[in-house]
This record gives structure tokens, C-alpha cells and sequence, in this order.
């Protein structure tokens, strides 16, 4: 694909609607997981939450992503600390994120697992992780493909996936309720008329007031789930945490404890 053109498309998704409250999201859970902590260091992986240009001057962000391309963007847009790294295998020492934020990125990795694994390591000891995944391998299509997707989820499945590598899932709802609706009758429309992937790149453009509807609602989602969990969305959100180390308690059998006491006094019983 032609760098320009890729960075034309890269640009318009910045202002996409889902893109600016996945960037609300991720911030606000950033905010939540650090507090006051102002030393705190935090991993975006896949650069969406765009921390450099977050209100929190405390935290320290460090962007990462496997693609040159994105990264190389970027740059070009002001942003700071720019590392590129396989999410497989992480170059960063373990224990040393407060926080793990990734957005969309988890479904593009061919291993997910070893992934979430890399990810549990380099947090420290009850760090939080938040990420979100497109949701329901039903809605999979042409725009998945385009994108350079390998899989969808349900919350059941992510939820198995965290727990089997070593995390706490603390909440997993879904998202963009108010888009599952259209999202079902394109696919629908979609089986009915075919459309190829190449097609789908030159012509995914959205009107400036579908798009500004779309970020209204998805800020009214937004404040939705911290009460609740939808039921249903096209997205996946999920906070989850490293467990802390506890200290494990040894339990000494009687016997033991018995033989382990001081010696009677010779001549007393």
C-alpha cells in the first residue's frame, strides 16, 4: 500500500468516532488505575489512548506498536517516546508498568495468548490492564479482513483467555450498543451483495454529522458503563489485574511442632 495513502487513511480514523471514545476511555482508566501516583510509567500499546496529549501531566507514557507505518504517523503527529516491539516479545524489563492500555490491537496478533502473557509480565504487582476487541465472530467481514484482523471475540472467550494467563478480570462489557443494530443488517446486507476489500478501502469515508451523532452516543455509553455492563455492542471493553504476590502461608504438622520444642532438663518430666 502507498505510505500516503496509508497515512490519509490513519489520519481519518484519528477523528473517527469510535477512535475518539476508545481515546476517552482508555484515558479514563488510566487516570483511575495511577491516581496520584505521578511516577508512574504506562504502556500504550497500539498508541490509542494518545497520553502525550493527555490533561494528566504525572504520567509517564510509553507508545509502542509493531507496525513502522503507525509509528512513523506518529511522529509526524507529535507523538513522544515511540518504541516499535513485537507484542510476543516485549523489550521492557518485567514489573514495570503501573498500567497496560491496548486499543484494537489484541485481535490483530497471531497469538493472543503469549501476548496477554507479555503483557501480565511487564506490569507490576496489581498494574491494570485495559483493552477492547471488536466483538461477536458473527459480524466478522470485509472490514476485519482490511484491517488485518485474525479474530473477533465474546465475552466469555476473552474473559477464559485473560483468566488462563494469569489475570484478575475485574469487568468485561460490551460496547457501541447503538451500532450492533446497523452493524447486523450490513453484515446481513453484506452476504446478500458482496463486496471486496479493496473496494472497502477507497470508499470508507463517514459523514461529519453521522460522525459526531456517533461520538454523542458513545460518550452516553460511556458514562453507562460504569454502572453497568451492556448486554450486547460491537466493541468489547475489559479491565482486568495482575495479581498481587501474596506471601504464602507454610502450615507445620502437629508432629512436627511437637519434636521441634526445647529439650526437657535432665530429671524432670
Amino acid at each position: 500500500m502507498d505510505a500516503q495513502f496509508e497515512f490519509d487513511v490513519l489520519r481519518r480514523e484519528r477523528s473517527a468516532w469510535w477512535h475518539i471514545a476508545r481515546r476517552k476511555l482508555l484515558r479514563e482508566a488510566v487516570v483511575q488505575a495511577l491516581h496520584d501516583n505521578r511516577k508512574a510509567r504506562v504502556l500504550d500499546f497500539g498508541c490509542s489512548a494518545q497520553l502525550d496529549a493527555c490533561d494528566s501531566p504525572g504520567i509517564h507514557a510509553v507508545n509502542a506498536h509493531y507496525s513502522l507505518a503507525a509509528l512513523a504517523f506518529q511522529q509526524i503527529e507529535g507523538g513522544r517516546n515511540l518504541i516499535c516491539s513485537s507484542p510476543e516479545e516485549l523489550g521492557f524489563t518485567s514489573n514495570s508498568f503501573a498500567a497496560v492500555v491496548a486499543g484494537d490491537i489484541l485481535q490483530t496478533v497471531p497469538d493472543d495468548r503469549a501476548t496477554l502473557r507479555e503483557w501480565r509480565r511487564v506490569l507490576t504487582d496489581g498494574g491494570l490492564l485495559c483493552l477492547t476487541v471488536p466483538a461477536y465472530p458473527s459480524l466478522w467481514g470485509e472490514k476485519d479482513e482490511a484491517r488485518g484482523h485474525q479474530r473477533r471475540y465474546t465475552a466469555s472467550e476473552l474473559r477464559r483467555k485473560l483468566n488462563n494467563s494469569g489475570f484478575e478480570v475485574s469487568r468485561v462489557s460490551y460496547l457501541v450498543a447503538s451500532g450492533f443494530l446497523p452493524a447486523v443488517i450490513e453484515r446481513i446486507g453484506r452476504n446478500i451483495f458482496s463486496r471486496s476489500i479493496e473496494r472497502y478501502r477507497y470508499s470508507a469515508r463517514q459523514l461529519n454529522w453521522a460522525n459526531s451523532a456517533m461520538v454523542l452516543l458513545l460518550d452516553c455509553e460511556r458514562h453507562l458503563i460504569r454502572y453497568l455492563n451492556l448486554p450486547f455492542g460491537t466493541r468489547l471493553v475489559c479491565w482486568a489485574r495482575k495479581p498481587a504476590a501474596v506471601a504464602e502461608r507454610v502450615t507445620v504438622p502437629a508432629w512436627e511442632r511437637q519434636w521441634a520444642r526445647r529439650p526437657l532438663p535432665q530429671g524432670m518430666s
